[in-house]
């Protein structure tokens, strides 16, 4: 984990207001839910992204201390936003939550699991007999 300072000194390295003038960021969709979204953006547009979230990463500690102030607005009203944007993203509010992971339970098998394949062979096999026995059938029926 990055300490403020650190945090600042990635910031620093970047011309802001020259990647205003260039950059283009936007989230779109390409088709009905928010499962088919995607980020539109040239490569400024995406620092300057980046900046935004390193600024709300930094601020994070003194967020979440401050009773009053809960959410970390984000610059969405920037000429550097595409206006064609279907989302516009215009706080962030941090938690102090973690990521609980679900236990993974093991898959057992089951008899029924053991048998599928056989019962899937012993298919096979009636189907190979039904069809040579129907070919033998119409062939004594022609001949």
């Amino acid at each position: 984990m990055l300490t403020k300072e650190e945090l600042q000194n990635i910031i620093d390295q970047f011309d802001e207001e020259k990647l205003k003038k260039l950059g283009i960021f936007g989230i779109s969709q390409y088709g009905g839910g928010s499962d088919e979204s995607f980020l539109r953006a040239n490569k400024e547009g995406l620092e300057l992204f980046a900046i935004q979230l390193l600024k709300s990463a930094r601020d994070t500690e003194d967020i979440l201390s401050d009773k009053e102030k809960n959410i970390i607005p984000l610059d969405y009203n920037e000429d550097w936003i595409d206006e064609n944007s279907d989302t516009f993203i215009q706080y962030i509010e941090p938690i102090t939550d973690k990521q609980k992971l679900k236990d993974k339970n093991d898959y057992k098998t089951t008899f029924a699991d053991k048998l599928i394949p056989y019962g899937c062979g012993l298919i096979l096999i009636i189907l190979a007999i039904a069809t040579i026995v129907g070919l033998v059938t119409i062939c004594n029926w022609i001949f």
